[in-house]
């Protein structure tokens, strides 16, 4: 695995389960996680809790038809990363292609980390760029695979895929923590300005399709 970089591709529906446990142990830490889901602390609670997150998520995701991108090592879903297209996203289809997921979302985070995460998103979507774009909305990768460029994989296939499509502007993002901010701008990302939702200081950034 030390000498083969990884590459990312779209996964599939059977591999959403392992999608969900690589972005649950991923975002134990994430700021405006824990805006929506303050407690528990203990990590391996957390991670529990967040891989229901996560599936509902991406079942959400698979109702709506919108792709995921994964990174596959040694036959197991390592890190992943959920998109939107170039159309028009709002709170109102999230819930129309989410009614079913529910209650995975009220087991993880409770009726009230769900009005959080409707009002963080909904402040988010209200500062996304006017022009077309690619929406990275959540990008993990498990830690034990941290820091062996499966991130910048899937970066890159986000990067490919906006080139092929003269109508984009690029591929857009928020980040609440602030060492990622060097990361994205490495990888050509800009920064567009902040964001403040729920007190949770975000940063906006946009890789401008080339």
């Amino acid at each position: 695995m030390e000498n083969q970089r990884p590459t990312a591709s779209i996964i599939f529906p059977e591999q959403y389960g392992e999608a969900a446990r690589a972005l649950g142990r991923a975002f134990i830490d994430d700021p405006p996680i824990r805006v929506v889901l303050p407690e528990p602390h203990d990590p391996v609670e957390r991670a529990r809790l967040l891989t229901i997150f996560f599936e509902a998520i991406l079942g959400i995701q698979r109702g709506s038809g919108e792709p995921v991108i994964g990174v596959v090592i040694e036959n197991k879903v390592v890190g992943a990363a959920i998109v939107e297209g170039a159309g028009a996203a709002s709170i109102g289809n999230m819930l129309m292609h989410g009614i079913a997921r529910v209650p995975g979302l009220i087991r993880s985070v409770g009726w009230a980390g769900m009005v959080r995460g409707i009002r963080l998103q909904g402040e988010l979507l209200n500062h996304h760029p006017r022009e077309p774009h690619l929406y990275l909305n959540f990008l993990g990768v498990d830690p034990d695979y941290q820091r062996h460029h499966c991130g910048s994989a899937i970066l890159d296939e986000l990067k490919r895929l906006a080139a092929l499509r003269s109508s984009l502007s690029g591929v857009y993002l928020e980040t609440g923590t602030e060492q990622n901010v060097a990361y994205y701008t490495s990888r050509g990302y800009e920064i567009l300005g902040e964001l403040r939702p729920l007190d949770c200081r975000m940063w906006r950034m946009l890789q401008r399709r080339r």
